[in-house]
């Protein structure tokens, strides 16, 4: 049997095939008896399932694996959902990644090239340096095209980090033109940096995840911790700007119950905020957005946003 992709699947479809494992849980129906609820995905989007019947006595389906799935397709207050009659846990091994795994839809070559280009308009000798520091860095480099953004939310797939940094270079090069106070060569290189510490916050797998350094540190203290090493190979490196640098990471986030360490206090620093925040925003958007279907002129709810959008394809 063809594999039938989420974003495809329909009321009645009948389905044997592998997805992979977001949640997994045992509940209890209003009878007393368990019952397992799943969310599954794969590269197309996701979907509820429950199980309702036969529960499997092992414990070996968790967060991320995968599983072989049998049932139907059914639609539950508006919303598709399957209905299991048979799960089985398989290794990774056995699995076709390609069926799951999220790329950037933009060509990383072109990305990377973009991105070269714009970093080379920075003029600043100790600037250049430290960004040549970083990018001499062969793994550094690696990381850096393959990393998502996030596990979840915006860019949240295999380059999404560079997609995302190009971006907001992009938009910062506009910013600079207009107000022309900004310290440009210190914009683009914080725009560069802010997000590096992410090579080091998500692991490359199938499935964006984060590592135990990344859940006990967080990309932001660990991208001032790369920065430092690399200004410490830089003789005379100037020390407003190791502080500028270190600020921009710092507040990029804006607020401290969004993450920042401080609030931006620098025009450079306020403008990468909120050029990160509308990317993220727009990423987001994006994403729920493609994942509704063509009938619809909503989106689904989104937590992170706190709303529906409205999506009419024509006027």
């Amino acid at each position: 049997m063809s594999r039938k992709f989420v974003k495809d699947l329909k009321p009645t479809d009948t389905i044997d095939q592998t997805f992979q494992v977001l949640n997994y849980q045992q509940r209890t129906k209003k009878d007393g008896f368990p019952y397992l609820h799943l969310e599954l995905r794969d590269r197309s989007g996701k979907i509820q399932a429950k199980m309702w019947d036969n529960l499997p006595q092992d414990n070996s389906i968790t967060q991320y694996g995968f599983v072989r799935i049998q049932g139907k397709v059914e639609e539950y207050k508006g919303e598709t959902q399957i209905i299991i009659s048979s799960l089985k846990a398989i290794p990774e091994g056995e699995v076709y990644q390609q069926d799951f795994i999220l790329s950037t839809p933009k060509n990383i070559d072109e990305l990377y090239k973009r991105f070269k280009e714009i970093i080379s308009q920075v003029k600043d000798k100790f600037l250049v340096k430290l960004m040549d520091k970083f990018l001499s860095d062969n793994d550094f480099v690696e990381k850096f095209k393959k990393t998502p953004a996030a596990v979840e939310i915006h860019h949240a797939y295999s380059g999404g980090l560079l997609e995302h940094t190009v971006n907001l270079l992009n938009l910062g090069l506009k910013i600079s033109d207009y107000y022309q106070t900004i310290n440009t060569d210190l914009l683009i290189t914080g725009i560069f940096l802010h997000d590096i510490g992410k090579i080091k916050e998500y692991e490359i797998r199938i499935t964006p995840q984060h590592t135990d350094e990344g859940r006990l540190v967080g990309h932001t203290i660990l991208g001032i911790m790369m920065l430092e090493e690399k200004i410490k190979n830089i003789t005379g490196f100037p020390a407003d700007y190791k502080y500028l640098l270190e600020h921009l990471i710092a507040s990029h986030h804006g607020l401290p119950e969004y993450g920042a360490v401080v609030l931006p206090m620098t025009q450079e620093a306020l403008v990468l905020h909120y050029l990160d925040n509308l990317d993220a925003k727009m990423g987001e958007y994006k994403t729920i957005s493609e994942n509704t279907t063509d009938k619809s002129i909503w989106t689904e709810w989104s937590k992170s946003l706190e709303r529906r959008f409205y999506i009419k394809k024509t006027l």
